[in-house]
C-alpha cells in the first residue's frame, strides 16, 4: 500500500449502525459493482485441526503438530522463548517472519485469479500490529489483570482484507473460493522446528466465506446535512383524495368498520397466508395471462379465463390446472361444527370467539362467514348514514337485508404496488351482494359507473376500505358501477397519504346455477335466460386443514355409504407420504442450515432441564432411541449411564453428530464440541466420536420392535403438518420401545411465557429462521443436467452480496437487505394446552404419566402398555 496509512475497509452492508458511513441499497450495489477489494474469513481459526498440518519432507509427530497448533492459536509462545513471565519480549522477529511467510503462502495461492496483464500481484491487508498479537504496554496492566490476558488469542489472523486488480477479478475470487478450502504451502522460521531440519508446511484453511469490501470513505460533510437530507427527501407522490367524491352516493354501497376483531383478524391472517393455505394453481385470464396476485377459492372456483364460475355439476369437463385433474375441485368452504340452523345470532358470535380464543384458524373462518350470512346490512343504517359519503338506501327500504345463501369465497393476496382492473362481477355467475372483508391493510376502491342512465352527477367515487372492515356491495353497487383497485404504493384519505400494507381481501358471493338461454342467441343479458336461476348448494366441510380435491361433508357421506369396504374410503389415509410443507419448509430448510444449527446450538451444549431429567431417571444401561436426534446433542448426556441409537430425517444435521471424532483430538475437544463432551468417559468418549445413527423419518424408524428401553424425541412433532402424521409418530414411538418402557416428546407451546419474545396468532405457521452466509454451501437451484446453472455468471451477481446470492440459490429463501442475511421459513405447528394428551389417548397401549409445560414447550411422558 503505497500510503502513509493502510486504508480502513468496511463490509458492504445495509445494517450498519453508523449513520456517519450509512448507505442507500442502491449505493451498496453500485460499490458492489465497482469494488475490487474482498473480504476473507475463517482463514485459520478455531476450526484449524492437527489434520490440517502436514509437513514436508518427513511425518511431524503429535507434539510437534501441537506445538503448531498453540502458535497458531495464540497459545503457549512461553515455550519458544519469545515470551518470557507473561510479557512479550522486543524481539519478535519470531511472530514477524511466521506472518509473512503465512501471507505470502496466501498471496501465491491468490495470485492465479489476478488477471492483470503484467501480473501485478494481489494485496493483502491485515490489522495494525496493535491488534496482531502484541500485548498492551506494562503501564496499562490493571493491578488485577493477569498480564498473560494481555496477549492476543490469535497469532495469525483468521480474517482478513485482500485487493485484486478489478472488479471482475473480485467477484471471481468470490465465485471460485466460497466455502473451498484452501492449501498453503509456507517456510518457516528455524527457531520454530528446533530440532527439524525441514523448513516447509502445508496448512489447509477452514471453509472461506468471502464477501465484497470497500475503502471506508465517510459520506461529504459527514452529519452535518443530515437535517438538510431529510427535509429534500422525495416525497410520494399524492393519488387523488377520497375527498374529492364525498358528495357521491351510490345506492347499496355499504362500509361498516370493524366488522372483525383485532384478535380474529390475526388469527385469519396467521391461517389464511399460513403453511396450510390452499392456493390456487396459477390460473389463466382472459388475454391468455396468468393472475399475478395469490388467490384461493372455496366452495366453487371463478374462472377468471371464462369470467364465470365454476360449478360442480359439469361432470368433471373442466380440464385444468393440471392435465387430467378438475380445476373445479378447489376447497370445501369451512363450517361451523354444531347444528346452525338452530343457533342464535349470538351463539354464533360466541362460538366464534371460542374458536378464537382456541386458536382454531378454520373454525374461527367458519364463524366468520356464517356471521357474514346473518348481518343485516340495513341495521347499520340511520339519518346521519344518509349523508356521511358513503351510499345508503333510505329509511323507508330498510327492511332486513340479509345474505343467507353464501356459497363462495374467494381470498386475494394483495402487495403493496398490486391492484386490480375495473370490472363487474359476472351476472350470470352471482347473486346480488359482494361482500368484501378486509384484512391487515387498507385500500382505496374505485367505483366507475357501467350502465349510461342519463345521470351525470353519480360517475366516480372513492371509497377507503379500512382493514377489519366489511363492504357491502348491492344493487347499484353491485349492478351498475365497475370496481378496480388502482395499482400504487400510497393511498390519499381525507388528506392524509397512507403507505399501502399487505392486504387480504375475502370476498363472499352466492353462486348460481348455469343460465339456460335459446339455442342460436350469442352472448345475453339474465333477463333473457329461458330457466330463472337458483342458488347452488353450499359445499360444506367440517374437515381441516381444506385442501384441494376435498370432498364436502355431503358427499363424503354419500359415497362412504356406497362402499363396504374400509379400505376403499375416500377418507385421506396417506399420512406416510411427506407433504409439501413438511419437505420444503423442514425438511429442505434443515439440510441447508445443518452446519449454522451445530454451531449454534449443538456445541453450546444447552440441553432442556425435562428431557436431562427423564434420561437421567433411566437404569444404567439403557438402549434409548432418540428419534430426530439433529446433531446429537443428547448423546453425551445418554452416554454417561446408557447407549443410544440417533435417526434424523436431515443427512447433513447428522453427519455434524456423526463426525465428531474427525474434529479434534482430545486436548481440543472442549474447543471443539462443548462442554459436555468433558463429562464422558474415555470409552463412552470413542461412542460418542462414533455414534450409531441413521437418516430416517420419525414416521417409519428402522428399529426393530420392542428393541428399545426407552426413547426420546425433542422438538420434532411440531414439524408434522396433519394429525395423522403426528398421531402416527406416537406411535412409532410406542412401537420401538418395550412394553413397560417410557418415551419423551417435547414440543412447541401455543401458549408463550409473558416475557417471551414469541407470540403466536396460529397454530401453524412459518417460523423465520436467519441465516448467515458464511455457514451455507453454494448450491444451484436449476436442474441437475443443466452444466450451466452450477454457477452464477458474472452479470447475474454484479452488484450483489454473498447474502443475496446465497438466497437465489435456494428454494424459499429470502434475502433480508437490512440484515444481510438470508431467510429460510420453518413450518411449525404450536400445541395447545392438552393437545398431545389427547393425541396419546388415541394411540392404543398408551398411558400418559406426566405432562408439564417448560419455557414455552408442551413436555409428555409417556408409558408402553400391554
Amino acid at each position: 500500500w503505497e500510503r502513509a496509512a493502510p486504508p480502513k475497509f468496511r463490509r458492504l452492508l445495509t445494517n450498519s449502525n453508523s449513520q456517519k458511513f450509512k448507505l442507500t441499497e442502491d449505493e451498496i450495489a453500485d460499490r458492489r459493482g465497482k469494488t475490487r477489494f474482498v473480504y476473507l474469513d475463517n482463514v485459520l481459526g478455531k476450526e484449524l485441526t492437527l489434520d490440517d498440518i502436514t509437513l514436508d519432507g518427513q511425518t511431524m509427530d503429535a507434539s510437534m503438530k501441537n506445538d503448531l497448533m498453540s502458535i497458531f492459536h495464540g497459545e503457549s509462545l512461553d515455550k519458544l522463548g519469545v515470551i518470557k513471565n507473561g510479557l512479550l519480549q522486543q524481539d519478535a522477529r519470531i511472530e514477524d517472519d511466521l506472518r509473512h511467510a503465512f501471507q505470502e503462502a496466501l498471496r501465491d495461492n491468490l495470485s492465479q485469479y489476478d488477471s492483470s496483464k503484467d501480473s501485478l500481484g494481489v494485496e493483502l491487508f491485515v490489522k495494525a500490529d496493535s491488534a496482531a498479537g502484541k500485548k498492551s504496554k506494562p503501564d496499562n496492566i490493571k493491578p488485577k489483570q493477569d498480564p498473560k490476558d494481555t496477549v492476543a488469542t490469535r497469532l495469525l489472523f483468521d480474517h482478513l482484507h485482500i485487493g485484486m486488480r478489478s472488479n471482475d477479478d473480485a467477484t471471481n475470487v468470490i465465485q471460485s473460493l466460497q466455502g473451498k478450502r484452501l492449501q498453503l504451502k509456507m517456510e518457516l522460521p528455524n527457531a520454530l522446528l528446533q530440532n527439524s531440519v525441514a523448513t516447509n508446511i502445508t496448512i489447509t484453511t477452514g471453509k472461506l466465506y468471502i464477501d465484497y469490501a470497500d475503502v471506508l470513505q465517510p459520506r461529504k460533510g459527514n452529519l452535518r446535512n443530515k437535517k438538510n437530507e431529510v427535509k429534500t427527501q422525495k416525497e410520494p407522490s399524492k393519488s387523488e383524495c377520497t375527498s374529492s367524491t364525498d358528495h357521491v352516493h351510490i345506492a347499496g354501497l355499504h362500509v361498516i368498520p370493524n366488522y372483525v376483531s383485532v384478535q380474529e383478524e390475526q388469527m385469519l391472517m396467521a391461517g389464511l397466508t399460513g403453511p396450510h393455505a390452499p392456493w390456487a394453481p396459477p390460473q389463466l385470464t382472459q388475454t391468455g395471462g396468468h393472475i399475478k396476485r395469490r388467490v384461493q377459492h372455496y366452495g366453487y372456483v371463478f374462472d377468471y379465463e371464462s369470467s364465470d364460475v365454476l360449478r360442480r355439476d359439469d361432470g368433471g369437463s373442466n380440464d385444468i390446472f393440471g392435465k387430467g385433474s378438475d380445476k373445479s375441485a378447489c376447497p370445501a368452504l369451512p363450517c361451523m361444527d354444531a347444528n346452525v340452523a338452530e343457533m342464535t345470532d349470538d351463539e354464533v358470535e360466541k362460538w366464534t370467539e371460542r374458536a378464537v380464543e382456541d386458536v382454531k384458524v378454520w373454525e374461527a373462518l367458519a364463524g366468520v362467514i356464517e356471521k357474514t350470512r346473518r348481518f343485516d346490512v340495513s341495521s347499520v343504517l340511520s339519518e346521519g348514514d344518509l349523508n356521511d359519503g358513503v351510499s345508503k338506501m333510505s329509511l323507508d327500504e330498510s327492511t332486513k337485508q340479509t345474505f343467507p345463501h353464501l356459497n363462495q369465497l374467494t381470498i386475494n393476496e394483495y402487495n403493496p404496488g398490486e391492484g386490480i382492473g375495473s370490472h363487474v362481477d359476472t351476472v350470470t355467475a352471482f347473486d346480488d351482494g359482494l361482500l368484501i372483508i378486509t384484512l391487515n391493510g387498507g385500500i382505496v376502491m374505485e367505483f366507475r359507473k357501467a350502465i349510461d342512465d342519463g345521470d351525470e352527477s353519480n360517475m366516480r367515487k372513492l371509497v377507503y376500505l379500512p382493514p377489519r372492515s366489511l363492504a357491502v356491495l348491492s344493487r347499484d353497487a353491485r349492478y351498475k358501477y365497475e370496481h378496480m383497485i388502482v395499482s400504487r404504493m400510497t393511498d390519499t384519505v381525507n388528506g392524509e397519504i397512507i403507505p399501502r400494507k399487505l392486504r387480504v381481501s375475502l370476498t363472499l358471493r352466492t353462486a348460481l346455477t348455469a343460465p339456460v338461454f335459446d339455442k342460436g342467441i350469442g352472448k345475453i343479458s339474465l333477463a333473457q335466460s329461458k330457466v330463472p336461476q337458483s342458488h347452488l348448494p353450499k359445499y360444506e366441510s367440517k374437515v381441516f386443514p381444506p385442501r384441494w380435491g376435498q370432498l364436502s361433508d355431503a358427499a363424503l357421506a354419500n359415497a362412504s355409504s356406497k362402499i363396504g369396504d374400509e379400505e376403499d374410503s375416500p377418507v385421506d389415509r396417506s399420512d406416510l407420504i411427506t407433504p409439501e410443507t413438511e419437505s420444503k419448509h423442514v425438511h429442505a430448510v434443515y439440510d441447508a442450515i445443518a452446519t449454522q444449527w451445530h454451531h449454534t446450538r449443538g456445541k453450546r451444549g444447552v440441553l432442556w432441564p425435562g428431557a436431562t431429567q427423564f434420561i437421567e431417571s433411566l437404569p444404567p444401561g439403557s438402549i434409548i432411541a432418540d428419534v430426530g436426534c439433529g446433531d446429537g446433542k443428547y448423546f453425551a448426556e445418554i452416554l454417561k449411564h446408557s447407549y443410544v441409537i440417533g435417526t434424523d430425517i436431515s443427512e447433513p444435521l447428522l453427519k455434524t453428530a456423526a463426525t465428531r471424532g474427525d474434529d479434534a483430538d482430545d486436548g481440543k475437544r472442549k474447543n471443539i464440541d462443548g462442554p459436555q463432551y468433558q463429562r464422558l468417559s474415555k470409552a463412552k468418549r470413542a461412542l460418542s466420536e462414533n455414534p450409531s445413527v441413521a437418516v430416517a423419518d420419525c414416521l417409519h424408524i428402522p428399529l426393530r420392535s420392542n428393541s428399545c428401553d426407552a426413547a426420546i424425541s425433542i422438538a420434532v412433532m411440531h414439524h408434522l403438518s396433519t394429525e395423522a402424521r403426528r398421531i402416527r409418530c406416537l406411535a412409532e414411538l410406542k412401537r420401538i420401545v418395550k412394553v413397560g418402557g417410557r418415551f419423551n416428546v417435547q414440543a412447541w407451546a401455543l401458549e408463550q411465557e409473558t416475557d417471551s419474545k414469541r407470540k403466536f396468532h396460529g397454530t401453524d405457521l412459518l417460523v423465520p429462521f436467519n441465516a448467515q452466509p458464511k455457514y451455507l454451501q453454494t448450491q444451484a437451484k436449476s436442474s441437475e443436467n443443466d452444466d450451466n446453472s452450477q454457477q452464477p455468471s458474472s452479470a447475474e451477481s454484479k452488484g450483489k452480496g454473498v447474502a443475496q446470492m446465497m438466497a437465489e440459490q435456494y428454494d424459499g429463501a429470502e434475502f433480508d437487505s437490512k440484515k444481510n442475511l438470508v431467510v429460510f421459513q420453518r413450518y411449525c405447528h404450536m400445541y395447545r394446552k392438552g393437545e398431545l394428551e389427547s393425541l396419546c389417548q388415541r394411540v392404543p397401549g398408551l398411558e400418559v404419566l406426566e405432562s408439564a409445560y417448560e419455557k414455552g414447550n408442551w413436555v409428555i411422558t409417556c408409558r408402553v402398555c400391554e
